[in-house]
């Protein structure tokens, strides 16, 4: 019972998160970085890992389901502007 309860508790890697919203994991990694849905960056730089909560992922679709909607991040534009900017250079 512990082990379960354990395992429940635990983050879970982008693969096993996209297996519970039945969603590409690439597409979730991306909305993490985004903010678009709850996540835990680990690291810094380019090559950080993410972590997710079963929990905080769930509510997040009831609350995407009840019409509530995340506010996106006011750097987010900046963000986007930075990414196609890279792009542009490299």
């Amino acid at each position: 019972m512990m082990n379960t309860e354990k395992r429940a508790n635990a983050p879970l890697d982008p693969k096993e998160a996209a297996r519970v919203l039945k969603m590409d994991s690439r597409t979730l990694v991306c909305w993490a970085r985004r903010g678009y849905v709850p996540a835990h960056p680990l690291g810094e730089g380019k090559r950080r890992i993410w972590r997710f909560f079963e929990s905080e992922l769930l509510e997040w679709v009831e609350q995407q389901r009840n019409g509530c909607s995340r506010a996106v991040p006011s750097d987010s534009i900046s963000i986007a502007i930075d990414a196609h900017a890279k792009k542009e250079i490299a």
